[in-house]
């Protein structure tokens, strides 16, 4: 039974790969990283005695490869095989190759002569890397000794004229041309263009950085479901939206190179100048304005990574885009829309109630925007923001209740604040996203949110402290959670909870916030990103955190007393709000 069950198990990892296959044909999907790790592996297996099941396994893969093709090692990769496939017994095996020849896509995959470039140029990447490796070590050994040496570059060209391999195909796209892919990068970039492009043309090299580096780590969700490779149309016939998009780039690229790092500042200034101009021009002459939304999320975008200077003004300005254009053009359930709504109201969390009391809110927090929208859709994941629309509605009402201090809402403030908890508990998001690990990820992020806003009603709302026993229950939840959701990686993108962790970091005690914190090491590092603003304000609070009466499971109005500029050591100043998106 249990050899029928990992023949089972074996076969449903293959069929979501060759499902999560079939919704990109040009295998743009793919993680080379992942790739080239399993080939060198295969190409040159392990011969230490304590390696003989990764051995066996990697051979099984090796012979799947010759009696089947090269393509197959997409599906290994994909879907996760190794293990399952390393279970199988020879009969076992030969009746998973057998189930998946009589589906189409299997065959199809097997012959497509670009899966088959694809791994022949990837075993030929593995060997220039070693290459190369060698070459590098042996010009540091001739300073050393002073014995010449000569490039590979002869050898490795004539080693490609000579290759008798049926799957060579000198007209098919390489991933390792000037232009193409450059393996290993785990942040929130992707990918980067190889070093000898970077003199040609500037607009062109930042529109494919864009496309190839930024776009695959804004989210999960694969398909017309990213909402940054969807805004390449509209920058089509919107000028304003194209030069957001080339300021944004310009500003993520130029962390990549630092020799010629102040003239992609330079762009990045021009560009985002330009885009500012060509908007306010959309708006006057009221052209083309959905895009002008477009835009506006580009540049809010752009200056919650990138502006750290506390005098200058903050990312939320761009959500004025609202006020300043009629209600009837625009879409306030857009993609855009959606995500700019996201960073305010999440935001907003960490103002204090006498402040947001006196705040004038952008018309895009003020306006209507949830009502009449269909049970599911409410429920379903944004691509974007991680979570879905009922969660951030749920969000902004319990920050909307705990500033509103008089009138009829006030009055029945906990009865409102128990439905709110009861939706809340009964809340369950989804994603139309394949079944795999980005749909699990999704899932685990939007659950991520939705534990961290029950602590945040309970704490905002009842006054519970970090020590009363339900708001810890809810935040080893949460923690789990959180340690569970990658950091670095293909499977790590921009839609990292963030406020989660926020949330959890402030209800936690001293030592599950510095698991946390080392947890995040990677992404405070890595690319830019919102993340090390946010750390330090939480470490600005340290003090006051440890000072709290642990004897005190509830005390009302707390959440307030943290946020107020006298319990931070890095408070953050009244002109800006805190993204945590």
């Amino acid at each position: 039974m249990d050899a029928d069950r990992r023949l089972v198990k074996a076969l449903e990892a293959a069929n979501d790969a060759l499902q999560h296959l079939s919704m990109s044909p040009d295998f743009s999907c793919l993680d080379c990283t992942h790739i080239d790790r399993l080939l060198a592996r295969v190409v040159d297996l392990p011969t230490e005695g304590n390696q003989r099941n990764s051995r066996r396994n990697l051979l099984v893969i090796r012979q799947w490869m010759i009696t089947e093709g090269p393509g197959v090692v997409l599906l290994e990769v994909l879907g996760q095989l190794y293990w399952r496939l390393g279970e199988l017994n020879g009969k076992q095996f030969e009746k998973f190759k057998i189930a998946l020849q009589t589906q189409p896509a299997y065959s199809a995959l097997i012959q497509d002569t670009g899966a088959v470039t694809l791994v022949v140029q990837r075993i030929r990447h593995i060997q220039r890397s070693k290459a190369d490796a060698c070459q590098d070590f042996l010009c540091e050994l001739s300073d050393l000794t002073g014995t010449k040496v000569d490039s590979p570059m002869a050898d490795m060209d004539s080693l490609r004229a000579s290759s008798s391999s049926p799957f060579a195909s000198q007209s098919v796209h390489s991933h390792d041309s000037t232009s193409s892919q450059e393996t290993g990068y785990v942040g929130l970039i992707k990918y980067v263009p190889s070093s000898s492009v970077w003199g040609g043309d500037m607009e062109q090299l930042l529109m494919d950085f864009y496309v190839n580096g930024i776009c695959p780590g804004r989210t999960l969700a694969t398909g017309s479901s990213n909402t940054y490779l969807n805004l390449l149309q509209v920058a089509e016939t919107c000028l304003s939206t194209r030069y957001a998009i080339l300021s944004l780039s310009a500003s993520y690229i130029g962390e990549y190179l630092h020799l010629d790092k102040e003239r992609y500042h330079q762009a990045e200034l021009y560009y985002s100048t330009q885009a500012l101009q060509a908007l306010l021009r959309q708006i006057s002459n009221a052209e083309n304005l959905d895009a002008a939304l477009a835009t506006s999320m580009l540049l809010m975008h752009h200056d919650a990574v990138s502006n750290a200077d506390e005098s200058s003004l903050c990312w939320s300005l761009h959500a004025n885009v609202f006020d300043a254009i009629p209600t009837e053009f625009i879409n306030p359930n857009s993609d855009p829309a959606l995500f700019m709504r996201t960073q305010l109201i999440l935001a907003r969390t960490a103002q204090d109630s006498f402040t947001l009391s006196n705040t004038q809110l952008h018309s895009l927090e003020t306006k209507t925007w949830y009502e009449g929208t269909p049970p599911a859709e409410a429920q379903k994941i944004c691509s974007i923001t991680g979570l879905s629309p009922q969660l951030l509605f749920l969000i902004s009402s319990i920050t909307s209740l705990a500033s509103d201090n008089k009138g009829p809402v006030n009055s029945h403030k906990h009865m409102y604040a128990q439905l709110q908890e009861t939706q809340l508990q009964n809340l369950r998001q989804w994603t139309s996203e394949p079944q795999g690990d980005n749909h699990d990820v999704l899932i685990a992020i939007a659950e991520a949110f939705r534990l961290a806003a029950l602590i945040y009603l309970q704490c905002r709302l009842y006054g519970l402290t970090r020590f009363n026993p339900a708001v810890m229950e809810l935040n080893d939840a949460l923690t789990q959670v959180l340690l569970s959701i990658p950091v670095k990686g293909h499977l790590y993108t921009a839609i990292y909870p963030v406020w989660p962790l926020f949330v959890a970091a402030v209800t936690a005690n001293s030592d599950k916030r510095d698991r946390i914190y080392q947890r995040v090491v990677p992404i405070r590092e890595g690319d830019k990103n919102t993340l090390p603003a946010v750390l330090k304000r939480v470490s600005g609070l340290r003090i006051w955190l440890a000072n709290q009466d642990a004897t005190q499971q509830r005390r009302d109005g707390w959440w307030d007393e943290m946020l107020l500029p006298s319990s931070s050591t890095s408070a953050i100043p009244a002109n800006r709000l805190l993204c945590l998106g």
